[in-house]
């Protein structure tokens, strides 16, 4: 009789407990004492296991399909238990999580922490993502139910099966399904993606940012590259590697951002360090800063120590779900939340100490009801395209409905105030028109694309407005062209007639595909010409205007790429940080002017913050060149950095300013904040070229934007 043949539901204790020791001596299960989550968790799947039930860790030890090089899945309790004691997998949410959050459909707990990010024009992160019930579980984690962006992955079991299928799990462990048809793959409801398989391996591009993720052809992700020639490389262990960095060949060790055509001393590099059951223990990024991650004896990461000895730390306290978050304790040491969960691990409640947020869901059969502080909303949902998705929602303000196609496309969404945006997409699920209806009357969007396969416009027509695009061979815009036209609504699409106001912009890039100048034009009319060059780390040094001699420039950064010293017409900024990345002195000097009364003046901003991270004191005084410094209060702060955010030169309080620029505007600080020290420096009068980026970006962002709509009545 075979392992497999024991019915689960008689097996005693004493029986599952004899089932291990057989498995345990098999010699496979030597090269895989740790680790292996992976492999095992997707074994146990095929069990009659049902996570979260009495007979789960019985049913897996019985019932999970081993062969030779699997047999020590079902020899290791713990494993076993931790599987078990976890809430039952869901299916992917096509919502907006709420409430701290909370996915609505499934009742999935989700958080997102930012343990690091650099300057610079790509900066480089480290991001963890945590589900209560996660849709992958690798091997090497920062603790149970926890993603990180570098752990993107492709799921090949099925890549070469009749009904082909490619699952990429994205940077925050969601996954995207990609199907192949006529030999092409095409991610199902999205058209953000698009992924081509070779003899060395695989390479996903996100059409969004153009870039391009290279893996290899077992699914692991090898590189991130830019469309301006920056390489993200991911170094995993091997054998030479020391014990004490990873105890096994195959953790990602170390990301390399290196650009092209620059020394490797300026390579943003993010380190790591694993314990023996291969959990990250460590981050060293470029700074040298190290932040120190601690788990319990369930795998779960209990605390996260950041460069300035302060700890985060995260509850677990269901004792029938080992790995659902239960809280929240600040640095400062407050508990600043709470999740409970019902007998299916979803989860039910969300509390604060500001019980005004406090929200309870209720689960029925496929709706959710959710109520906060100021009214109960029923969300409705249906499964569409693989993915749990919203079709509607009931409130004391009205009901919303939203449809799909059978791709997973958005089609209709209804809000509760009578208002509809319908979409419409091409053969490959791009929109290709948005018509919104109000009170007030019909705006319609036409999208025409440059090719077959990306998201380049060539042609959008909008109410009053159209604009045309033209690119060179590598995917650069190299012309914007904005007519203004009869169409009120935008109803005529394309064969709207021009009122005769142009406006047209050109673009230059140099080898790597950065950009170079911007020459802008309205009814022949030079208004902007803007160059613009890069410093020994690729990201932008210094633009200058032709047109009125304006310059703006970054002309030092540290080892993180953050700007250190800044620099425009008539002033210079100083920057000092602390470990963790945050501003702590921000130092701005303006040239005598006669805006400032022809004297030279030094602004001095110093920032306090608290164990969690607030700014909690800033004081600022002014010192006049040959004078002292004197003390100055809040209210004139923020002028001064309002003025510096703006562009505004000299920054000081004074009658006439001279704007650096007339596109950006700020409106004063709610609050007490940090500085934005690169506001004023991020050269705003590119503005037709940085308008086509978001472009891109919000055309892959259609799908979502209803979704959007209907939960933020919820947050």
């Amino acid at each position: 009789m075979g392992l497999c043949s024991f019915s689960p539901r008689r097996l005693s204790t004493r029986a599952l407990r004899l089932l291990l020791l057989l498995a345990a001596l098999l010699p496979a299960i030597t090269a895989h004492a740790e680790g292996g989550d992976a492999i095992c968790y997707s074994l146990y799947a095929k069990s009659r296991g049902v996570p979260g039930t009495k007979g789960c860790a019985i049913s897996v030890a019985g019932g999970t399909p081993v062969g030779m090089g699997t047999y020590f899945c079902t020899a290791n309790a713990d494993r076993i238990d931790r599987y078990c004691n976890a809430p039952e997998p869901v299916a992917p949410e096509a919502s907006c999580p709420v409430a701290d959050p909370v996915y609505p459909g499934t009742g999935v707990n989700t958080q997102t922490e930012v343990d690091f990010v650099s300057g610079g024009d790509t900066p480089v992160a480290f991001r963890r993502t945590y589900r209560s019930a996660p849709h992958l579980h690798p091997d090497a984690t920062v603790g149970a139910g926890w993603f990180h962006n570098w752990q993107r992955q492709l799921d090949l079991a099925n890549a070469r099966v009749s009904s082909a299928q490619v699952i990429a799990y994205r940077e925050d462990g969601e996954p995207v399904t990609f199907a192949k048809a006529n030999g092409a793959w095409r991610a199902v409801g999205t058209a953000a993606f698009a992924l081509r398989d070779d003899v060395a391996g695989w390479t996903l591009t996100d059409l969004t940012t153009d870039t391009a993720e290279s893996y290899s052809s077992q699914g692991v992700l090898l590189s991130v590259s830019t469309h301006d020639g920056r390489v993200t490389t991911l170094t995993y262990s091997d054998a030479n590697t020391p014990s004490n960095v990873a105890p096994a060949s195959g953790l990602l060790i170390s990301v390399t951002e290196h650009a092209a055509d620059t020394s490797t001393y300026f390579d943003l590099v993010l380190r790591f360090t694993y314990d023996a059951k291969y959990r990250i223990t460590q981050l060293t990024d470029p700074t040298g800063a190290i932040t120190r991650y601690g788990y319990d004896s369930h795998n779960n990461l209990v605390s996260v120590t950041w460069p300035d000895g302060y700890v985060r730390r995260y509850l677990f306290e269901d004792v029938r779900f080992w790995s659902a978050m239960t809280g929240v304790i600040d640095e400062a040491g407050s508990r600043v939340a709470t999740w409970s969960y019902d007998a299916k691990g979803r989860a039910v409640a969300a509390s604060h100490p500001d019980t005004t947020r406090n929200v309870q869901f209720a689960y029925g059969s496929g709706s959710t009801t959710v109520t906060d502080s100021r009214r109960s909303t029923t969300l409705n949902f249906s499964s569409v395209a693989g993915l749990q998705r919203p079709t509607g929602s009931s409130s004391s303000s009205g009901n919303a409905s939203t449809t799909w196609d059978t791709k997973g496309n958005l089609l209709t969404d209804r809000t509760a105030d009578g208002n509809s945006t319908e979409y419409s997409y091409d053969d490959i699920g791009r929109p290709v028109r948005v018509t919104r209806r109000s009170s007030t009357g019909v705006s319609i969007t036409s999208v025409r694309y440059a090719d077959a396969t990306t998201l380049h416009p060539s042609l959008i027509a909008m109410p009053r407005v159209m604009r045309s695009f033209a690119y060179d061979d590598r995917g650069n815009l190299v012309a914007l062209g904005e007519l203004t036209t009869d169409d009120a609504t935008g109803a005529n699409g394309f064969d709207a007639k021009s009122t005769g106001q142009q406006r047209t912009s050109g673009f230059v890039y140099d080898s790597r595909n950065r950009l170079l100048s911007m020459l802008t034009k309205v009814n022949g009319q030079t208004v902007e010409d803007w160059h613009q060059n890069y410093d020994g780390s690729a990201n932008r040094r210094i633009a200058m205007s032709v047109v009125n001699g304006h310059s703006v420039g970054i002309m030092l950064r540290d080892a993180a790429h953050r700007p250190l010293q800044l620099m425009a017409d008539g002033m210079y900024a100083y920057v000092n940080y602390d470990v963790r990345g945050r501003v702590t002195r921000f130092i701005y000097r303006e040239d005598a002017a006669p805006a400032n009364g022809n004297v030279e003046r030094t602004l001095t901003v110093d920032y306090g913050y608290s164990p969690e991270g607030r700014v909690v004191s800033r004081t600022g005084t002014v010192k006049p060149e040959g004078g002292k410094a004197t003390a100055i209060g809040s209210e004139e702060i923020d002028e001064w950095l309002d003025n510096y955010e703006s562009g505004i030169t000299p920054a000081g309080p004074s009658t006439s300013r001279n704007k650096l620029s007339s596109l950006l505007w700020f409106s004063p600080e709610p609050g007490l904040e940090t500085i934005c020290v690169e506001c004023a420096f991020i050269f705003p009068n590119l503005s037709a070229f940085l308008w086509v980026r978001r472009l891109k970006e919000s055309l892959a962002a259609r799908l979502r934007e209803s979704i959007a709509k209907q939960n933020s009545k919820l947050i």
